[in-house]
């Protein structure tokens, strides 16, 4: 019995693509045959549960590594939720209000956004994740928040976050000419750490445990798995982490890595 676990964007899919916003044919196949010789197949993802896209979430996942490993479920069970402190998440939100950020606060269920946070709202909009998928009415002092993500069309707000970072929490970063993004979560949680607490779970052993990925949310995993496989889009950490490059989401890479290397011949 395996364990195999996807990343989401960039690696299932690629949410910016309209080709390529929904999982191939061929990838679906391909985990298809994974779950027909009895191999457990997950998501795990920096995605929030809220944020997966409907097709994901009905297609027959046996559970999902979320949130960055801070929320596991399995099937429709939470086994495992961290939250952040919510003392450090009133100073990171008072330091984004005070400086014009926008932000979500990510919950084990629902994505919180304020309502007038317009440019945040258009950029998810961008990557597939509509307003149907956010909550705007919440009180913030009343959530439990697992991670956030923040947005800025000015690069230099980043040093405002990082400089303000406490040593238990850390950070990854998309930084392109258009725009800043962090998201921000616990040092403590990992896709890795979510993998192994589901192949505790599972009685698996790390031999027999895969992972795909293209970010460096992804290093962790694809460097602690039995055999981690970066897409050929992919970071540069992650190839470096992964033991095996695959081709790229757009020549469904997921595909022919469980083709060649995972499936039962």
């Amino acid at each position: 019995m395996k364990a195999v676990f996807f990343d989401v964007d960039g690696t299932l899919i690629e949410g910016t693509h309209p080709d390529y916003r929904y999982m191939r044919e061929n990838v679906q196949k391909a985990i298809r045959k994974l779950q027909e010789q009895g191999h457990y197949v997950f998501i795990a993802s920096g995605r929030s549960l809220a944020f997966l896209d409907e097709k994901i979430r009905n297609f027959g996942f046996d559970g999902y590594v979320l949130l960055n490993g801070a929320v596991i479920f399995f099937h429709d069970k939470i086994i495992y939720k961290s939250a952040l402190e919510k003392s450090f998440v009133e100073k990171l939100t008072t330091i984004c209000d005070e400086h014009d950020m926008q932000y979500s606060l990510q919950g084990d269920m629902h994505t919180y956004v304020d309502k007038n946070f317009a440019y945040l709202i258009h950029r998810l909009g961008q990557y597939g994740i509509f307003a149907d998928q956010l909550t705007f009415d919440y009180d913030k002092n009343a959530i439990n928040v697992y991670k956030l993500e923040i947005d800025s069309p000015r690069h230099e707000d980043r040093k405002y976050i990082i400089e303000n970072l406490p040593k238990d929490i850390t950070y990854v970063e998309d930084m392109n000419h258009n725009y800043c993004h962090l998201e921000v979560y616990a040092k403590v949680n990992s896709k890795a750490t979510g993998a192994l607490k589901v192949l505790e779970l599972l009685n698996i052993d790390i031999k027999d445990s895969y992972a795909f990925g293209d970010g460096d949310n992804d290093v962790e995993i694809l460097s602690t798995v039995g055999t981690g496989m970066a897409m050929a889009n992919g970071s540069v950490k992650a190839r470096n982490s992964a033991k095996i490059v695959v081709p790229s989401v757009f020549e469904d890479g997921v595909a022919y890595g469980i083709e060649r290397y995972i499936l039962d011949k």
